[in-house]
Parts: structure tokens; sequence; C-alpha cells
């Protein structure tokens, strides 16, 4: 490809998506990678052309530290001498990720985000390439995915725009090689301690083996799975006017053909703030026809007679007393049950597996101080979390974790020392599982619709408690 070839393909696919307008402000996400660096040179050729006003931003999310501040210098560099005026943002994404306990890569990108919502322009451009679509694909595949999902990475969203997906890396490299233009390389890209590093060092390799031009073939793929998924959006739209003729209900649906049967399932739930996923949306549909309730989230059910499926709030009359726990299943009222099971750490392969299995609703059966009560929510709640070395207000954790529609009835579990468990929370932190862990008691919390099971404690053997 010439030094000119790779503007010009993203002239044409700017051109395609009839976007970018005259005087519009577009903001190049610049890393200092090579992607990046691409996309804003590309910027930078069709700036005039396009009569768009460039600029940039960098995101330093202090993660690598000297490797970090190297990357945000050469960004800095590489703008001035450019002449594009450039935007340094700071994010903690290491703290981020111990306060929001979850992964630093999640943290990053969570922060990276709204670090970007500070950004005044008209477009965010990001350097998604065509190895970055095919990557996707593959990762999606691999965790399971509908034909959204196969979608991969939009060429637009919102304000974001994504230039470069029908441009390959190696293409990237080659024109960057051409312009003589270097850039900086992230270390963490050339371990395989990521998913998608995997599946970009391993996987790809070996699909190309098979088929040079795989990501190309991808982006055809992806291309005609859009226009097919655009297409069904657009069904799926007009016959949810048609069956959605009342708050928080459908009638109608069993007419409709099963790929806009569950798209207007989804727009129900999203309509009414309730998440999702694929395995749920396909038992609501089945439960259009055998009729039945079934729990969303706290006390919102989604009911289903003769065809027409309503979404419910069913609360209980009173606020239920403590109950002690017990081996099997426990309830504190019709919906919601409750089941608490003794291992041996031995009987695991790992804590960390275990943790992951019930989601970190685990405890350390031999730290528990007398015995355990299941509580309902109740004001004035504290625990020291799982991980931190202060104690917090679970009303504040609560309000920033929860939905709302289940705050009413989350549970807590309490021994003789205070709160020891609360649900969608986490576990107190001197009741956590470690390495030298001998007994662990696994809780998890089952809601289900009162017309659908009868609720009888089980008692397997003694209340939990030491």
């Amino acid at each position: 490809m010439k030094a000119d070839g790779l503007p010009l393909a993203v002239h044409a696919f700017l051109t395609e998506l009839d976007c970018l307008r005259p005087e519009d402000t577009v903001c190049c996400a610049l890393s200092g990678g090579a992607d990046s660096v691409c996309l804003l040179r590309c910027l930078l050729a069709l700036s005039q052309e396009w009569k768009i006003t460039l600029s940039a931003v960098h995101i330093n999310h202090h993660l690598r530290g000297a490797e970090s501040d190297r990357d945000a210098a050469f960004c800095r560099e590489l703008c001035e001498a450019l002449a594009v005026p450039l935007q340094i943002l700071d994010v903690d994404a290491a703290q981020y990720a111990r306060q929001m306990h979850c992964s630093e890569e999640l943290a990053a990108r969570t922060c990276r985000y709204e670090a970007f919502s500070q950004v005044q322009a008209d477009w965010i451009a990001t350097a998604h390439t065509a190895s970055d679509n095919a990557e996707t694909l593959v990762h999606r595949l691999i965790r399971g995915t509908g034909l959204h999902g196969l979608c991969a990475i939009p060429p637009r969203n919102g304000r974001f725009l994504r230039p470069l997906l029908t441009v390959t890396r190696e293409q990237v490299e080659q024109y960057l090689v051409q312009l003589h233009q270097d850039f900086v390389t992230d270390s963490t890209n050339l371990t395989d301690q990521y998913t998608r590093n995997r599946i970009r060092h391993q996987i790809m390799p070996r699909m190309k083996e098979l088929n040079p031009s795989v990501e190309r073939t991808a982006s055809y793929t992806i291309h005609g799975l859009r226009r097919d998924a655009d297409f069904l959006s657009q069904q799926a739209q007009e016959a949810y006017a048609r069956c959605h003729a009342e708050k928080n209900t459908l009638a109608g649906l069993v007419q409709l053909h099963p790929a806009l049967q569950v798209r207007c399932i989804a727009m129900l739930l999203e309509e009414a703030g309730l998440s999702y996923d694929a395995p749920l949306l396909e038992r609501l549909q089945k439960l259009l026809y055998k009729g039945g309730c079934w729990n969303l989230s706290g006390a919102v059910f989604a009911a289903a007679k003769q065809g027409i499926l309503t979404l419910e709030v069913q609360k209980p009359q009173t606020k239920p007393d403590p109950v002690l726990l017990q081996w099997g299943e426990n309830c504190l009222y019709p919906g919601c049950v409750v089941t608490a099971e003794l291992i041996t750490a031995e009987n695991s392969d790992s804590i960390s597996i275990v943790h992951g299995k019930f989601a970190n609703s685990i405890l350390d059966y031999d730290k528990i101080k007398g015995d355990v009560f299941l509580h309902p929510r109740e004001p004035g709640a504290r625990m020291q979390l799982c991980g931190c070395n202060f104690t917090s207000s679970l009303k504040k954790r609560i309000q920033e974790k929860v939905p709302k529609e289940k705050r009413s009835t989350l549970h807590l579990l309490y021994d003789a020392a205070g709160v020891i468990y609360a649900e969608d929370i986490g576990v107190a932190e001197r009741v956590r599982a470690d390495a030298a862990s001998e007994r662990l008691l696994v809780v998890q919390i089952h809601r289900e619709a009162p017309c659908q099971r009868s609720f009888q404690r089980r008692t397997l053997c003694a209340p939990i408690g030491n």
C-alpha cells in the first residue's frame, strides 16, 4: 500500500458512514501505539479536505509506572511536532480496581470512558482496526454470543467513531514505516496475560495459516451480520410498537417469529431498566407458551398468561423477622430461598475457583462467631468488606452497586459480632476464605415467583454457627 493509500481507505470508509460534517470537531484517542498514531496521521491528512478541526487526547492510566509516563511524553512530543492540540488526562485505574473489587483491565476501560466524557468534541475517534474486529469476533464466539455480539465492534457508537475498521494491523505498520513514523509499544500487549492477547498471539496466527486473508474475510462477515441485525432490529421495533399496548405488558408475541419475540422481550426489559442475558431471554420466551412466573430482580417478576407477558412487582406485606440460618434451604418470605452448604477446602480446586463459582458468597466457617442469622436489609448496617482496611456504610455500597428495584429485598448474614455477608455486595474481611481455610460456608440466594414453588424450610442438621 502506498503512503497515501491508507488515508484513502479511511476516506472511503468515512464517506460510506456519512457522519462527518464540515466544521465538526474530531478528537483522536491517542495511546502512542501504532494503531492510534496511524489514526492521528490519517485524520491529519484528511482534515483539510473534510474541513474538520482535529485534536487529540491521551489517557494516562498510571498502571505501568515509568512506561505510562513515557507514553504520555511521546504523545506530547508527537502532537507538538504535528501541531495538533493535545489534552492529557490522568486516571488512577489501580485505585478504582481496589475500590470496586474488579480487574485492572476493566477498571482501566471504565476510567478511560469516564475521562472521555470530559472531552469537548463532536466525535472521539478510536483506533480499532480490522484485526481488532476479527479478534473480538473470535473472543465472543469463545464466550458465547448472539447476532448482536457477532457484529463485533460497531463503526460508530454515539459520538465514538472507528475510522480504521477496514484496515488491518499489518497495513497500519506498513503505513508508519513508509512515513518513518515512530510509535511506542505497551509491554502488556506482548504477554499472554489477557484473553485477547492469547487470541492475538496464539489463535489468529493458526487461522491465518488456513486463510491468510482471515481478517478481511471476518470484516466482510461482520458487515453482512450487521446489515442483517439492523433489519431485524427495524422489524422488532415495529413489532414492539404493535405488541406494547400497555406499560410493562406485551400482547400478541406468540404470533411473531421467535427471532422477533426475544427482541421484543429485550426491549420490554430495557424499558423497565432491567438487565438481561441470552439465557434469560430464552427462558422468558418459553414462559410465553407454558405460562407462570419468573423472578427478574428483587421483587420484580415476569408473569405470562395466555400469551401475555407482564412485568410485576411483588413485595412482602410486612418486614420479615430474622431467621436462624440452617443447613439446606432457608427463606424469609415466599419467593426467596437461601441455601447453605458446608464444604472442605480440599474438596475445592482452589479458593479462587470457589470464589469465581459462587460469586463471592463463600465464608471461612471457622471464623464465624456464634449463630448465623439471615436478615432482611436493615438501616445503619456497616461492614468491613473483603480486601478493605476500614468499615463502610452498606447503604452507600448498595446505592452504588445494586439496582433500585432490588434494594428492598437484599439479605444480610449476621453472626454474634455483626454483618458477615451482604447480598450483591460481598463478604466481611474477618470471615474471608484464604489459603489456610479448612471449612467453607457457601451461601447461595435463589429467587422464584410465589406461584412456582411451595416454600418449606429443610433442615439437614443443627443451626449454623460456632
